[in-house]
């Protein structure tokens, strides 16, 4: 049943602001009604579905949620008080939503996991494995602190990545601005001047000046279709079907494919240390961890491990096999780590290496993006002076042809 959070007065006068359970909004008044208070404001609260503009639960967001609740609850304090707590001090709506969710289902005596289960779409099933074994094994806080460092270490990881883009995309976003005002602003005041002029000129000069017209004529037009295909853009990268397509497109190209994987190996790595030491089973912890990885390939071949180590293999042997993602410095650290018997160490220092590893390598990128850029961007100002220039000469010529004559 759907969820109402409401203010209501109570005999005494005092405001109170709690949530409620009913079947709708008429049946949630008629029952605050019954406890004797008077209802001032009612509103639904949105369920697991998210919608597609609202804002997303951030991965730093999710790792203070973590630690706080660990730090709550060691310090002695119930989960509906340290949820509400925290619901007090957050400002993303979604997840405020969320808390007020699990503040009412845990004071009633649901399970944090189960309630979590219910927002798929923000909790990632590694941060529902985690809490679930924390909760079965009584050490909720342990597990808390486990997954509040690793969603740190996911975050530090992917600011490195937005960071070392950022370059790039401020590049693309002033060429593509440059381009508009050049297109809306100076193309069409030459355009109008040369196209009165009743003068011989050359099929692209022509078309050149027409486009200019049109953009003239048309500028509204030209910036709602730029930002049309700019929103359609980022819509389609909020897709995860259209987003793997995107990925195996980039990957293609073999820098990028070693960073992606590297990246993911490290994902991987860092996850599957955690559950391991958190006493997830291996089996579980295998099909769980593969959810982390972002290249669609190496995804495929990492859900296969789960099944084929319940049939007896050992890890390293199941990882050669899939050595076109998973490197031979990959698979050796594994064979050590059952060897020792200390799988989850080497794991996480496996981890560490291959994030030493994209760090390096983002640096290389961005040395290199660099002078890439500048040269691109001194192709794109030469095209862009050459459509001024060249159908300015071409007049002048078509005047000193007509002149002669």
């Amino acid at each position: 049943m759907p969820l109402f959070t409401y203010k209501a007065r109570d005999t005494k006068g005092v405001v109170i602001e709690e949530t409620i359970q009913a079947s709708n909004k008429e049946d949630a008044v008629l029952t605050i009604r019954r406890n004797g208070y008077e209802v001032l404001v009612i509103s639904g609260l949105e369920g697991g579905t998210k919608k597609f503009f609202s804002r997303n639960i951030s991965v730093s967001e999710k790792a203070t949620f973590a630690r706080f609740l660990a730090t709550m609850i060691r310090s002695g304090m119930s989960l509906p008080e340290a949820v509400e707590m925290l619901k007090q001090e957050n400002s993303n709506p979604r997840m405020k939503k969320i808390l007020t969710d699990v503040a009412y289902q845990t004071q009633k005596g649901q399970s944090l996991s189960v309630t979590l289960s219910r927002y798929k779409e923000d909790f990632d099933p590694i941060f529902l494995t985690m809490v679930r074994v924390g909760e079965g094994s009584g050490t909720l806080d342990k597990s808390l602190d486990y997954l509040a460092t690793q969603l740190s270490t996911s975050y530090e990881l992917s600011q490195k990545i937005k960071g070392s883009l950022m370059y790039p995309a401020v590049i693309v976003v002033a060429m593509i601005g440059n381009g508009l005002l050049m297109a809306i602003f100076v193309l069409p005041r030459i355009s109008s001047v040369f196209l009165k002029l009743d003068l011989p000129l050359p099929v692209y000069t022509q078309f050149i000046l027409v486009l200019g017209n049109f953009f003239g004529n048309n500028s509204i037009l030209v910036l709602v279709f730029t930002f049309v295909m700019l929103a359609g853009a980022v819509a389609f990268i909020r897709f995860e079907r259209t987003r793997s397509i995107l990925i195996r497109l980039i990957t293609r190209v073999p820098v990028v494919k070693r960073l992606i994987i590297h990246i993911d190996i490290a994902r991987y790595a860092r996850t599957l240390a955690t559950l391991l030491k958190n006493g997830v089973p291996i089996i579980e912890s295998l099909d769980v961890s593969a959810d982390s990885i972002s290249h669609p390939g190496t995804r495929e071949i990492a859900k296969t491990f789960g099944e084929k180590v319940s049939k007896g293999r050992s890890l390293s042997d199941v990882v050669m096999e899939g050595k076109k993602y998973f490197p031979s410095i990959a698979v050796q650290s594994i064979k050590a780590g059952e060897k020792s018997g200390k799988l989850d160490e080497v794991l996480n220092e496996m981890a560490d290496f291959y994030e030493k590893e994209v760090d390096f390598s983002l640096k290389r990128m961005t040395s290199l993006i660099e002078p890439v850029m500048m040269l691109i961007i001194g192709v794109v100002v030469g095209v862009m002076v050459l459509m001024m220039i060249s159908p300015i000469y071409s007049i002048i010529g078509g005047l000193q042809t007509t002149i002669q004559r």
